[in-house]
C-alpha cells in the first residue's frame, strides 16, 4: 500500500531522518511555568501599550507594592515597555480586603502572560493572594518568581516557620468589628493551595542569581518574551546606546512625518555594521501595537537574490493578514496587496533593501493604506530610497556609537560587565579606538576574547586589527573567523552560503551527520557573536556572511558556482570550499570554473530562474534551463572521467538542494552513498522514487503538486522515519 498524503495544490513532505529519536538542540534550558489553558488569551492589537488602564495587555504583574513597587515590579514594567508589550502593573495594597476592579479582572482574564513576584510580604495581601486564585483560573502562562523567599516558603504554608506560614496565620485569626473571622476557612484554604501549587512550577529565584536583581531581570524578561503569544523581535543582548538612538530617530523623522498627517514612508540608512537592522527591530517592537496590522520583512536582500520578490510579497501578505495565495508574478502581487491592505492601519519593515526594484515590488500599497500608516525601510544606499521617492528629510541616518557607549558595549562582551578588568584598560581603550564606535565589530571583537585574560594575546590580536584598514570591515571581521577550529569554520561557511533561514535543528543534524558536532560547533559560533538564532531560524549580520562567501570564493579548490541568483553551489566537506560570486549568462565562463572540480564536492543548490537584469521571464526560463541543462551534462561528464569504476559516483557530495526534472536527472545519473540533505522543490513525481539514497539521509524535505503518496506501492525502506 502506498502512504497517503494530504491532497493540496503544492504537497510538502518534511522529513528528519534518524537512527534513533530526535536530539534537542537547544542552546540553553527552557524555564517550566504553569499553563492555565491550551488557548492562549486573544488581545487587542490597537490598545495603547503604554497606558495602565487597558482592560487587555500582554503581560500581568502580580506582586507586593511595598516590597518590589519601586523595585524589581517597575524595572519589568519599563524593560518590557521598551519591547512594545502591553503591560498592567496595578497598585493591589490599594484594594485590600476590596473587590476586583473590573480593569483589574479584565487585565488579568485577557494576559498572555502574567508574572507573579514572590516577596516576604506577599502572603499577608489578601489582593495579592485574591490575584492569584484568579490567575490559576485564567487562560494565560504563570511565571513566579521568587524575591527574598523560597519555593518551600509557599509549599509549606500548614508549618510553624517560613514567611508565608506566618501571614497565612495571621489572617486565619483576624476577625471582623462583630468578632466573627474576617476570612473564612474555605477561603484560607484557597489562598494555601495557590501559593502550593505555584510553588510546584520552576521559576525564577534571586538567590540563583547570587543576588544580581540585574541579572533575574534579563532571565525574566527573555522569559516572558518567548512565552508571548505573538512574536517580539529579540533585538540585542545589551542595547548600549539603543535608546538613545530610538528617542533621536523620533525626533529627527518621526515627529516631522507626523505633522504631516500623510502615510510615512521612512528610512534608516548607514554602514553595514552599524546596526540599522537592531534599530529597526527596536522601533517595530515599541510601535506595533499601535497598529491594526504589522510585519518585519527580513533581509530583503538577500531573500531577494534566493528566490523571487512574488515570494517576498506572499510572505508579507501572509504576515500581514494570515491570508496564503499563490502569486504568480511581481504585479500581480502588487494588485493582491493592495487588495487586501485597503483601508489597512498597517505598519511594515522592509529590512537591508539594496535595488530600486526591490521596493517598486511593495511601496504601490502606500495608495491604499490608511494615512496613520508607517513603512520603514533600511539599506546601506540613500540613493536607492531616494530614486524609489522617499524624501530626504524622512531619511535618518545611522551613525556609531559614542566613546563611553563604545567601552560599555566591549566590556560587556568581553568580561560581562559594563567596564574592564584591572589592568586590560589600557588596551580596551585601543580596542575601542580601532572598532570606530561599529557596534557589530566591538561586539565581535568582545565576544571573540571573552573569558581570555592572557595579555600577550590581546596585543597580538589587536595589532593584527591596527593593521587593517578601519574601511576594510569584512577583512577586520575574518580575524574573528580565523579563530575558529576547521569544524566551527567549515559551520559558519556552510551557514553563510546554505543555511541563512534555515531551521537550526534542521541544521544541526545535518552538521553532525558531517561528523562536524553540531551542537557544539554553532553554540561556539553562537557566543562568538557570529551567528544569532530568531524563532529557531538561522541569522547571520550581512556583513558576516558577505564576509563568509568572500572566504568561500578565495579559498582553494574545489570552488562553488552561482548562476544569476546564486543557482549553483559546489563546496568540498573538508577545507574551504571556493564561491563564485558575480552574475554571468556565459555559459562557457561557468564551465570553465567547473572544470576544475573533481568528485570532492559538498553541496550543490540549484534554485530560482529570475534574472534581475531581464524582463523577459520566458527568455530567463529557456536560458537558465539551456544553463543549468548543460552544467548538469558537464558535472556528470566530469564525475565519469574522475571515476575509475563503472557508474557515476561522488561519496564527497552531501548536501543537494534543486527542483523539477533537474533534481531528478541529477539523481538518476550519480549515486550519492553519502548524501545526507536532500531538497526537492517542484518534483514532478506522485510519490517518492525508490532511487532516492536514502542510507545516510538526515534531513528530507519534498514539495509538489502530483505527489499522492510517500512511497511507490511495494518498496520498503530499512530507514527509521521521524515524520
Amino acid at each position: 500500500m502506498a502512504s497517503p498524503v494530504s491532497s493540496c495544490p503544492e504537497t510538502e513532505i518534511q522529513i528528519e531522518i534518524a537512527s534513533s529519536p530526535p536530539r534537542s538542540h537547544n542552546l540553553r534550558p527552557a524555564v517550566s511555568a504553569i499553563d492555565a489553558s491550551s488557548a492562549a488569551a486573544t488581545t487587542s492589537t490597537s490598545a495603547n501599550p503604554h497606558s495602565n488602564h487597558n482592560t487587555y495587555c500582554d503581560v500581568f504583574i502580580n506582586h507586593r507594592g511595598p516590597d518590589v513597587k519601586k523595585t524589581l515590579a517597575s524595572h519589568l514594567y519599563h524593560r518590557l515597555l521598551l519591547h512594545g508589550i502591553r503591560v498592567f502593573l496595578d497598585r493591589p495594597e490599594s484594594q485590600e480586603g476590596g473587590n476586583f476592579s473590573s480593569e483589574l479582572e479584565a487585565a488579568i482574564r485577557t494576559a498572555s502572560v502574567l508574572v507573579a513576584i514572590f516577596s516576604r510580604t506577599y502572603a499577608a495581601s489578601t489582593s495579592c493572594l485574591n490575584e492569584l486564585l484568579l490567575m490559576l483560573e485564567s487562560k494565560g502562562t504563570i511565571i513566579p518568581v521568587f524575591y527574598g523567599v523560597k519555593p518551600e516558603d509557599l509549599r509549606l504554608t500548614q508549618s510553624k516557620d517560613g514567611v508565608c506560614a506566618q501571614a497565612l496565620r495571621n489572617l486565619e485569626i483576624k476577625q471582623t468589628g462583630e468578632g466573627k473571622p474576617r476570612y473564612d476557612s474555605t477561603t484560607i484554604k484557597k489562598w494555601r493551595e495557590a501559593l502550593c501549587r505555584v510553588a510546584e512550577t520552576s521559576g525564577f529565584d534571586l538567590d540563583a542569581y547570587n543576588g544580581d536583581e540585574g541579572e533575574l531581570l534579563h532571565h525574566v524578561v527573555e522569559c516572558v518574551l518567548e512565552k508571548l503569544e505573538k512574536p517580539i523581535f529579540k533585538v540585542a543582548k545589551y542595547p548600549t546606546g539603543l535608546e538613545e538612538k530610538v528617542k533621536d530617530f523620533e525626533n529627527k523623522v518621526l515627529l516631522q512625518q507626523q505633522q504631516s498627517r500623510k502615510l510615512q514612508i521612512v528610512g534608516i540608512v548607514g554602514l553595514g555594521g552599524v546596526a540599522k537592522t537592531t534599530l529597526a527591530k527596536e522601533i517595530f517592537n515599541r510601535k506595533r501595537s499601535d497598529y491594526s496590522e504589522s510585519y518585519f520583512l527580513c533581509d530583503v536582500r538577500e531573500n531577494a537574490n534566493k528566490g523571487s520578490l512574488h515570494y517576498l510579497q506572499r510572505e508579507l501578505l501572509n504576515g500581514l493578514v494570515d491570508f496564503d495565495i499563490h502569486i504568480g508574478s511581481v504585479y500581480e502581487g502588487i494588485q493582491i496587496l493592495k487588495k487586501n491592505l485597503s483601508s489597512s492601519n498597517a505598519l511594515i519593515v522592509l529590512d537591508d533593501v539594496d535595488q530600486t526594484n526591490q521596493l517598486d515590488a511593495f511601496l504601490p500599497v502606500q495608495s491604499v493604506l490608511r494615512s496613520d500608516s508607517l513603512i520603514l525601510i533600511t539599506s546601506r544606499d540613500r540613493n536607492v530610497l531616494t530614486d524609489s521617492g522617499v524624501q530626504n528629510t524622512a531619511i535618518y541616518k545611522l551613525t556609531g556609537v559614542d566613546a563611553q557607549q563604545s567601552q560599555e558595549l566591549f566590556c560587556l562582551h568581553a568580561f560581562s560587565q559594563p567596564y574592564p578588568h584591572p589592568g586590560f584598560g589600557y588596551l580596551v581603550d585601543k580596542f575601542i579606538k580601532a572598532c570606530h564606535g561599529l557596534p557589530l565589530s566591538l561586539k565581535v571583537f568582545g565576544a571573540l576574547l571573552n573569558g581570555n585574560k592572557v595579555l600577550p594575546y590581546w596585543e597580538a590580536l589587536l595589532n593584527r586589527l591596527e593593521q587593517i584598514l578601519p574601511s576594510d570591515i569584512r577583512m577586520r571581521l575574518k580575524i574573528s573567523f580565523d579563530a575558529l577550529n576547521q569544524d566551527e569554520q567549515n559551520i559558519f561557511l556552510d551557514i553563510a552560503c546554505f543555511f541563512i533561514g534555515e531551521e537550526r535543528d534542521m541544521a544541526i543534524r545535518i552538521w553532525d551527520g558531517s561528523g562536524w558536532k553540531g551542537s557544539l560547533g554553532f553554540e561556539h559560533l553562537h557566543e562568538r557573536c557570529l551567528v544569532e538564532v530568531i524563532e529557531n531560524k538561522i541569522r547571520m549580520h550581512e556583513q558576516l556572511r558577505d564576509m563568509g562567501r568572500e572566504i568561500a570564493e578565495a579559498s582553494q579548490l574545489p570552488r562553488r558556482i552561482w548562476h544569476w541568483t546564486q543557482n549553483i553551489e559546489i563546496g568540498e566537506a573538508s577545507g574551504l570550499a571556493r564561491r563564485i560570486w558575480r552574475w554571468t549568462e556565459n555559459i562557457n565562463d561557468l564551465l570553465e570554473q567547473f572544470s576544475y572540480a573533481t568528485t570532492d564536492v559538498r553541496g550543490i543548490r540549484a534554485l530560482g530562474v529570475d534574472n534581475p537584469d531581464s524582463d523577459d521571464k520566458s527568455s530567463q526560463i529557456s536560458c537558465y534551463e539551456s544553463w543549468s541543462h548543460q552544467l548538469l551534462r558537464h558535472c556528470v561528464r566530469k564525475l565519469r572521467h574522475n571515476t575509475p569504476y563503472r557508474g557515476i559516483a561522488t561519496k564527497k557530495l552531501q548536501l543537494l538542494d534543486s527542483k523539477g526534472d533537474l533534481a531528478e536527472r541529477f539523481l538518476r545519473k550519480v549515486r550519492l552513498p553519502n548524501l545526507i540533505w536532500l531538497r526537492w522543490n517542484k518534483c514532478p513525481c506522485f510519490s517518492l522514487p525508490s532511487w532516492i539514497p536514502m542510507k545516510n539521509l538526515r534531513v528530507l524535505e519534498v514539495r509538489g503538486r502530483n505527489l499522492k503518496s510517500l512511497w511507490q506501492s511495494g518498496y520498503q525502506g530499512n530507514t527509521i522515519l521521524a515524520i
